[in-house]
């Protein structure tokens, strides 16, 4: 397949930068007009193609996004260390939004990590489930062991973050991971730095985003400044001398007043007017249209850091949830042997949350479906707020996300409302059928 992909977009000449998410395979071209669309969309395994401008985006589904990216850079022969410059030289291009690249640079940081927080999150479920049946099993050597796997990510996770921070914005990488353990370090419990009380771990990863963020451009401008003999020795002490002060006594209070603000809104909405939640919901997929669904890793991230659970992801997740519904309703009036092939192709992986087969493929061309996935995700988004479902991951979606709840059957009530409020809205609104 790879062999094949790189053929379609026009020979490997024409492939300016490689990169791949959870589910789709990312690349940057150098002439449009090489690249063979519709070629790509006929191709064994790919469910789905976005092309703008420049920037193609060919939707293979988990798993398989890494293996074919893998397997092109290997043909390719591309040094990964040098696509960190190549997308710092491609967002100086006009036709780059600036709010989309944040949210993409944010995505760099984050979507790595989340395999991670699967296995961990499924961990801490058999956990914790195994404790409600044997109370004495965390007192277990077993259960010690098992402990401390469910919540290694929780532990290192400043650290993690502030690496691919660094990593992600020009820096030194392992000094963003110092300065991510800095920032965590209970040791500092209680010390005061200008009258400021530290408090480690406040702001979560927000605060490592920030002070990170300002640690790469205070790195970058010093290795402008400083002779190349001494450069190895003062640049990273001073990085991490300056932003150790700074960070603990202005950027972490910042990251935290950020932090807690978010925390207090989805609690008030959540406990307070849950029916509301199902905004976020309706919202969702325009949203995953425009990118800036990618945001939203982090405020998930943050609020399982600090909560230990997010409220607003099994929310969010409704949104493709209804998308099924609405997509299954096309399926059975739709006449079309190639609308049914894609939905038929697109459904098991929207099950399981990955919703850009069904996006692009069936609900934006047809617009009316689109409708009905919105609104079917927002009547199950707010039933799943009012039965106050939390996630115990940032980042997951459909049926695999139930198994990592706080209330695993109420879940799965929330996921069939979405499921047939957008069955039943797109059986209502209907769809013009399109002719084969």
């Amino acid at each position: 397949m790879a062999e094949q992909l790189i053929k379609e977009i026009g020979g490997a000449e024409n492939i300016e930068a490689l990169e791949n998410c959870m589910t789709r395979v990312r690349i940057t071209v150098i002439e449009s007009a090489k690249v063979h669309i519709e070629n790509i969309k006929k191709m064994e395994n790919v469910l789905g193609v976005i092309f703008e401008s420049d920037y193609l985006q060919v939707i293979v589904g988990p798993g398989k996004a890494q293996t074919v990216t893998t397997q092109m850079k290997e043909i390719l022969e591309i040094d990964t260390r040098d696509e960190a410059m190549i997308r710092k030289e491609n967002a100086n291009r006009a036709n780059n939004v600036w709010y989309k690249l944040i949210l993409k640079r944010i995505a760099s940081i984050f979507v790595p990590i989340i395999p991670a927080f699967i296995a961990c999150g499924l961990i801490v479920t058999i956990y914790e489930s195994t404790y409600v049946y044997y109370p004495g099993f965390k007192e277990t050597s077993f259960g010690v062991i098992m402990g401390t796997v469910a919540y290694s990510i929780f532990s290192i996770l400043p650290i993690i973050v502030g690496f691919n921070t660094a990593k992600e914005f020009g820096g030194t990488p392992v000094l963003g991971a110092i300065i991510g353990f800095i920032l965590s370090s209970g040791g500092l419990a209680g010390a005061e730095i200008f009258s400021v009380t530290i408090v480690p771990g406040r702001g979560g990863v927000i605060s490592v985003l920030i002070i990170v963020y300002v640690a790469t451009l205070l790195e970058k401008n010093l290795r402008k400044r400083i002779p190349n003999s001494l450069d190895l020795f003062l640049t990273p002490f001073l990085t991490i001398s300056v932003m150790t002060v700074v960070g603990l006594a202005v950027f972490q209070p910042l990251g935290g007043i950020i932090s807690e603000s978010i925390g207090s809104m989805v609690s008030f909405i959540i406990y307070q007017v849950p029916y509301l939640a199902g905004i976020a919901s309706l919202i969702y997929l325009p949203l995953v249209v425009s990118g800036m669904h990618h945001g939203l890793i982090a405020v998930n991230t943050q609020l399982v850091q600090d909560f230990g659970v997010t409220y607003l992801l099994p929310v969010t997740a409704m949104a493709g949830a209804g998308q099924v519904g609405a997509s299954i309703g096309v399926y059975i009036k739709t006449k079309s042997k190639r609308l049914k092939r894609t939905i038929k192709n697109g459904l098991p992986v929207g099950m399981l949350g990955i919703g850009e087969p069904l996006l692009w493929g069936v609900t934006i061309p047809l617009g009316k479906p689109f409708l009905a996935s919105c609104l079917g995700g927002a009547i199950g988004g707010s039933a799943m707020a009012m039965m106050g479902v939390a996630a115990k991951v940032p980042e997951l979606g459909g049926i695999p996300l139930g198994f990592i709840t706080t209330g695993f059957p109420l879940y799965f009530v929330g996921l069939l409302i979405a499921y047939t409020s957008g069955f039943f809205l797109c059986i209502l609104l209907g769809f013009e059928d399109p002719i084969d």
